[in-house]
Formats: structure tokens, C-alpha cells, sequence
């Protein structure tokens, strides 16, 4: 315990910024290290998409979670930041998410204000519980950490002025960090200077907010931690859905004009030497 956080705090005070593609199993988080990436985030969204073939609705469950991220965690690295969600319930229930959640050798989490089960705020409008009662969560959560270097941040989707006052109140309350969700290329801009501590920030292709905006600018403004939540999961479908019409059409692959990862390098890119070096070690006649 300890390796993955200690490794993302020491990250954290030697670059001004970092970026962090959002993982959904192994193999997507393997792909961002091997990308060259010094740290994986993880999505939700992603998570209910490949698991349960959903949108973000909140149903994934917590030890569903906690075994794609014993997954991730073992397949590389890097720290991993994980998608705490609500914690999954009160804080009663954040103690057990923080606890399972330590397990699993994670560097970061974060949760989020919503009203449970929470959902992503471009489905549905978010209902948010009291700034009061996510204080006590994020106590929760500071408290039941065993290693101190677990980085916890504290998300919220109130509206702009809220959202100022609740982040200061969750950094205020231990938070290490917080996750903002801004509405506006405005907010997005302003936000730096009226937070008491680093933020996180998601970027999202086409959304009219950070259209244009590179992370090296959000870097500039001020975020710490700045996240592509979409990028491998829409990438991946869209990859996925052209060969199969392809195959569809022409009933073979041969020929496909998309890329292919060559099957040599695809067992690289997993790791088969490795396998090899302990099958010669171990497997004996």
C-alpha cells in the first residue's frame, strides 16, 4: 500500500501540471502508460459503458468498481485516480469505499456531491446534497485513509458561485484537491484564481467550454490535474464499430483500411515476454 500514492504526490509537487486519459478497464490504462502518460484517471462513464453496456447512471456497484480497479492498478505503473462516484451512499458508506478503495493500491479518488445514485451531468441535471453533509464525507474519507499520501479530492456540480464557496469548504475540510465542473468557458478561465487549492478539470470535446483550449493552457490557468474522460472510450467504439461494419459488408477483415495492431506487437504490448520469462522459470517438466 502506499507505492501508487506516494508515487502521485511526488508527481504532483514536481510538475505544474499533469495529464491524466481516463482509463475504464486494464487494457485502456496499460494503453495510456504505454502512450507515455505519468499518471491514468479513470471514468465512470467509461466503467458503466463496458461493464454493464450503459450510460453513467450510478448503477454500477462498489465492488464492481473496486474489481476493475484491482484490475488497472495490476496492469500498470503508473498511479491510478479513481472515480470514487458518490461514495455510495453516506458517509457511512464512503468509510467502506475508502477503505475498499485502499486496497486496491489506487494513488487518488474523488468523490462527488451528487444526491445517490449520482449520474453524469450531461444526462441529467445534477441534484446535489448539502455542502454540510459532503463536509462529513470528506472527513469520512480523510479519516479512514490508513496511508496519508492517498490523494482525495472532492468534486462538486454546483452552479459557478456555489461551487467556489462549496470547494473552499471541502479543502478547508481535508480535501487535497478539488474537481469543478465548470459550465461556461468563463467559469472555466475564472475558477483557478477563486479556489483555495489545485483543481481538477475534465476536458470535453465539443461541449462549447474548452473548445480550442489545449491542457497546457489549463495548466497556465492554474488546474493541476487535467483529465480526457471520453477520449479512449469514444475512440475504441467508433474503432471497434468501423471494422465490424467492415466485416459486415465483406465478411472478412482482410483488406480493412483502418489500423490493425500487428498480433506480434499486440502480445508485446501486454506483456508475453514477461509471461515467457516465468513460464521458462516455473513451468518444468
Amino acid at each position: 500500500m502506499g507505492k501508487q500514492s506516494k508515487q502521485l504526490r511526488k508527481l504532483l509537487a514536481e510538475n505544474d501540471y499533469l495529464i491524466a486519459p481516463c482509463a475504464y478497464d486494464a487494457l485502456s490504462a496499460r494503453a495510456i502508460q504505454a502512450a507515455g502518460f505519468k499518471i491514468a484517471g479513470t471514468t465512470g462513464y467509461g466503467m458503466h459503458g463496458a461493464v454493464l453496456g450503459q450510460p453513467d447512471t450510478g448503477l454500477l456497484a462498489l465492488n464492481e468498481t473496486v474489481e476493475i480497479l484491482n484490475k488497472m492498478v495490476d496492469a500498470v505503473d503508473i498511479p491510478v485516480l479513481a472515480d470514487a462516484e458518490g461514495g455510495y451512499g453516506s458517509a457511512m458508506n464512503v468509510i467502506r469505499a475508502v477503505m475498499e478503495y485502499e486496497k486496491t493500491g489506487v494513488g487518488g479518488l474523488f468523490i462527488e456531491d451528487q444526491k445517490q445514485p449520482p449520474n453524469c451531468p450531461f444526462i441529467k441535471k445534477p441534484e446535489l446534497i448539502t455542502a454540510t453533509e459532503m463536509v462529513g464525507k470528506i472527513h469520512a474519507a480523510v479519516d479512514t485513509r490508513e496511508d496519508d499520501s492517498l490523494v482525495i479530492i472532492a468534486r462538486t456540480d454546483a452552479p459557478f458561485e456555489e461551487a467556489i464557496d462549496r470547494a473552499n469548504a471541502y479543502l478547508e475540510a481535508g480535501a487535497d484537491m478539488v474537481k469543478i465542473i465548470p459550465k461556461t468557458r468563463e467559469e472555466l478561465e475564472a475558477l483557478p484564481a477563486r479556489v483555495n487549492g489545485p483543481i481538477h478539470l475534465g476536458l470535453y470535446a465539443n461541449k462549447g467550454i474548452n473548445d480550442g483550449m489545449t491542457a497546457a493552457d489549463c495548466g497556465k490557468l492554474g488546474y493541476k490535474i487535467i483529465t480526457f474522460p471520453m477520449s479512449c472510450l469514444f475512440a475504441q467504439v467508433a474503432a471497434t464499430m468501423r471494422v465490424l461494419e467492415y466485416i459486415r459488408d465483406n465478411g472478412t477483415d482482410e483488406g480493412y483500411p483502418g489500423d490493425f495492431i500487428p498480433f506480434n506487437d499486440y502480445l508485446k504490448f501486454v506483456g508475453v515476454d514477461r509471461y515467457k520469462e516465468l513460464a521458462e522459470k516455473y513451468l518444468k517438466d
